[in-house]
């Protein structure tokens, strides 16, 4: 790969402020009954689809924020492709010690994942 090739990934994280998040996950749970995973690493989980949607509660938010994932091939090389197309690392958002993957955000700020490809 000489350039980024990147899909779609599993994992969608909306990351919900302290004051809304039991009711947002209860909507999520009990208004529209999307499969329901459990409770893990400290959020709530549940199918959409083909991927997972994550509901964190955050202490210091006010107003929610959506993250997505992105897999690739080659986690290196597409840094270095998303280097030479001017896309920062934002490493600094969420720390996951011993992981190959990387954080970036598109220009308008929504996170994304740099995952490797499963």
């Amino acid at each position: 790969m000489t350039r980024g090739e990147f899909k779609g990934g599993n994992n969608i994280a909306l990351k919900i402020p302290k004051f809304k998040y039991s009711e947002t996950v209860h909507f999520y749970k009990e208004v529209i009954k999307l499969p329901y995973l459990g409770f893990m690493s400290e959020s709530h989980a549940f199918q959409f689809g083909d991927a997972t949607l994550w509901l964190d509660c955050m202490e210091n938010y006010s107003q929610q924020d959506v993250w997505l994932e992105i897999q690739t091939d080659n986690v290196k090389i597409a840094a270095e492709y998303l280097h030479k197309n001017h896309i920062n690392r934002r490493d600094e958002v969420e720390v996951h010690e011993n992981s190959e993957g990387y954080w970036i955000s598109d220009p308008c700020g929504t996170i994304l994942r740099v995952n490797p490809r499963k």
